[in-house]
Formats: structure tokens, sequence, C-alpha cells
């Protein structure tokens, strides 16, 4: 033990942790700073989607939890999620090679990448380095995927084999990308780890009691101008081909008239938004389908405690953490059959799984979920994501840092 030092670890993703960039990877890598233990000093070397307030290349505090955390934008992400010009992974990267040479990373005992480029950058560096992949990327491979790498996946395989060797260790989280890893790297078999994703449970829990609920979903649905008396369904993430809010719009459509006073909230911003308005606007659902672009996690955590289902229509993911604040907020869930939602989603219990990926199918989950809604469901939504609390899922990477920066044997 080396008493008094703090472990120093700089995670290297373009993620502004002020901003509300809609991402699962933005809201994992804020978790870890905002649960930071006292005896770890994070750093988040990230890009910024607010110039004006946090410029390139100014480093400052941000406060996340108990103690600030140090974010040092090098770069910027626009913060609807929308693509520029330059792809914003090569953005990053030529700006993180600038700040290796200029000396910005010289200081840490540690780097977590949460994309595996950035180990280019470090294969001459000798501090241990980590990688958290958030998808399973024999994705690639498929002709639906949208990924940049689809291209040449061939490619990014021959860069995994070279660049997965100089890690310490790699995290997935997808179970099916672990056992994929150690079968065709056994030399390093034991550096894969699964790891769930995790749900901050003080901000997205259920309301207290009945009458709680019905008094918190009053206010909302008044402050956010939505039908007070409507059943309310809930979509929250990027408005892009890998979350597929088209294929939910087209489910939307297929319940309209069997249920006429469903509406549709979609929480997030994204390349899809256009095309979303136009199909909303043709298909007569103007006054039924609300686009409320990317909201705060204390906004979308009111909205679930106002809403009565949330939906993941995802066409990819690993263990998406929008599911699980839905959950923790007490909604049930209908959902694609992707990533490892069905560590969470008990059938029929608190959500349902739709049989295929079609719009009928999808369709169908949620008419079944909006049916199990109720106070038991909420009390066994509380047991299925207690494995899933930043507390649980986070402590084995805060030890795994410590080890590293030689605090812990």
């Amino acid at each position: 033990m080396n008493a008094g030092r703090k472990a120093r670890i700089a995670i290297l993703y373009p993620s502004d942790p002020a901003g509300s960039v809609p991402s699962g990877v933005d809201t994992f890598i804020k978790g870890i700073l905002k649960f930071a233990p006292a005896d770890i000093e994070y750093t988040l070397m990230g890009a910024t989607s607010d110039p004006q307030r946090r410029p390139v290349g100014i480093g400052q505090e941000v406060g996340l939890g108990p103690r600030p955390a140090r974010f040092v934008p090098i770069t910027w992400v626009d913060a609807g999620g929308r693509r520029g010009r330059i792809p914003l992974t090569v953005r990053y990267l030529l700006a993180l090679r600038r700040s290796i040479r200029s000396g910005l990373l010289r200081d840490f005992d540690a780097f977590d990448c949460h994309r595996i480029e950035p180990l280019v950058l470090l294969r001459g560096d000798r501090r241990p380095r980590n990688v958290v992949l958030h998808t399973d990327m024999s994705i690639l491979r498929d002709p639906d995927c949208e990924i940049m790498w689809r291209h040449a996946p061939w490619l990014y395989e021959s860069i995994e084999a070279r660049l997965f060797p100089t890690a310490d260790r790699i995290y997935s989280v997808r179970q099916s990308a672990v056992d994929r890893y150690r079968a065709r790297f056994p030399s390093i078999a034991e550096r894969f780890v699964f790891t769930n994703t995790w749900v901050d449970t003080q901000v997205f829990f259920p309301a207290e009691s009945t009458e709680a609920r019905d008094a918190a979903r009053a206010i909302f649905r008044s402050q956010a101008g939505l039908n007070p008396a409507a059943e309310l369904a809930v979509f929250v993430g990027r408005l892009d081909r890998s979350k597929d809010p088209v294929l939910l719009l087209q489910a939307f459509g297929h319940l309209a008239a069997r249920r006429p006073n469903l509406e549709l909230v979609l929480v997030g911003d994204g390349v899809l938004r256009g095309e979303l308005e136009s199909s909303i606007r043709e298909s007569g659902l103007a006054g039924r389908v609300h686009l409320m672009g990317a909201r705060t996690s204390a906004t979308i955590a009111e909205l679930h405690r106002a809403a009565d289902v949330f939906v993941l229509s995802s066409l990819y993911e690993g263990m998406p953490i929008a599911l699980l604040e839905a959950v923790a907020s007490g909604l049930p869930v209908a959902s694609t059959r992707v990533g490892e939602v069905a560590r969470v989603i008990r059938e029929g219990t608190n959500g349902c799984i739709a049989r295929e990926r079609s719009a009928p199918a999808l369709a169908a989950a949620i008419s079944a979920a909006l049916d199990i809604a109720g106070p038991l469901q909420r009390k066994q939504s509380a047991e299925a994501i207690a494995p899933f609390s930043a507390e649980v899922v986070l402590a084995p990477i805060y030890q795994n840092h410590r080890r590293q920066a030689g605090l812990q044997a």
C-alpha cells in the first residue's frame, strides 16, 4: 500500500461530462467520474459540446459527485450527436496525438480507452491501459451496421490482433464478445472480462407510492405539455440507425388505431431526426408523437415516472443503460431481442421482448408491456435492477485502477 498517494487515471474518449450528448458510453463514463472513490483521481481527455462555456484546450473541474473530476476537452462534439465532414474519431485521435506530444498525458498511472483506436497512440507507452468495448464488434459484418469500420471489418479485426496484446484489461458489456475473444486470443484470454453497465439509482427510482406517482405524473405532463390522460410510451437514445427509431415509429403506427389513447415521446437527437419529423407528419400522428430532443438525466428520470412503458427498438446493443434507467424507475419495458436485455427483462413481469425484429412484433410487445404495469411490477423491477447498481458494477473497475497504479497488490 502507498499511504496518501492517489491513483491517477486518464479516460480517453470524446465525451463531455457537462453536456447532454445522447450516448450510453457517455453515461457510463459519467458514472465512473461521479462515484469515484477518494483514492482515485480521474481526468477525462474528452470533447466539448459547448465551446463557449467549455473551450477546447482549457482544463476545468466538473462536479458530478462528492468530488469534482478533471475535464480537458481536446476537440469538439456536436451536441445533437450529428456527424461532421471529418469523423469525430479521426479528429479526436489527431487531438490526442497533439496532447501526447505536448506532455498532457505524462503524469498518469494508467489509461482507460472506450474505443480501441487510442491504443495505437499508446503503443510505445509502458503504463497499463484498459479498453472498454460497448458493443460486440462482430456487428461490423451485419449489412445493417452503421459503424464506419463496417467498410473494412477485416482491417478492424487486424488492428484488434495487434493492439489487444498491448492492453492490460479488456472489458466488454457483451458476454458473446468476451467468449469470442477468449477463443480467438487464448494466450491472453484472462484479460477479457465481462462487465455489466450500471444505473444511477440516486437519480432513477420509482415513486414511493401510487399517490406520489400520480402527483408527479400530473405535474410533469402539465409542464411538458403532454396529455394528462394518455398512455405514454417513452424512447431514450440517439436518433440513428443503431437505435432504429424508424422501427419504433412503424410499431407505434400499428398500435395507433387499437390504442387511441397511446402517445409516444422520443428523447434524443441525431441524424434521423429530419426523416422522423417527415414520417410523423405524413402518417398523421403529429399530435401523438413528440420529439423532445436531448434532455438531462434528471428530466429523463421525471419523464420515466410520468410514463407507462419504455421502448427499446435497437438494432444492436451491449447492455443498454437507457433500459436499466427505465426499469429502475419502475417502468415496464418493451424491447427488441438485442444485447444483454434478457439479463434484466423478466417476460411478463417487468417487460416483454419482441418475438422477432418487425414492427408488428414490437407493437405486440409494447401492448403486452402496457398491460403488466402496476405496484407489483414496480417492486419486481427494483429486484431486477439490484445487480446493476453503480456501486456493484463499478467496484471491480476501481479495484483494477488501484492495482494498476500500485496502490494495491
